[in-house]
């Protein structure tokens, strides 16, 4: 299974203030925003994702060719899956959250083509 950072993301209370604060004093551009889900491109290759829970955690995200193939590999190995394949019409990926042993938050995206 090849991956590549794609992603780092931020849980955040407040979605406004957080794309303003990333957005305006940072200075990365907006990809994506609604009041759940936002994305920042921090450079060509890596964005910055934000999504907005009660209790904010940090997490990373890897793209990868084919999220199913992927995520059966994971699965395979034991790795706890927290959701899978989900295409997310919004933002035109399909994606898996699956979580590190010690219950860190991941996640990988393929390009919906």
């Amino acid at each position: 299974m090849k991956t590549q950072l794609s992603h780092f993301c931020l849980h955040v209370k407040d979605m406004a203030k957080a794309v303003e604060f990333y957005n305006k004093t940072m200075g990365f551009g907006i990809e994506y925003q609604d009041d759940k889900w936002s994305e920042l491109k921090l450079n060509d290759k890596i964005s910055l994702a934000l999504k907005c829970v009660a209790d904010p955690l940090p997490g990373i995200g890897f793209s990868v060719d084919n999220c199913e193939e992927a995520t059966r590999k994971l699965e395979e190995k034991g790795v706890k899956i927290n959701t899978r394949c989900v295409k997310k019409e919004s933002s035109q990926i399909i994606l898996t959250q699956f979580e590190d042993p010690d219950g860190n938050v991941l996640w990988m995206s393929e390009k919906i083509k």
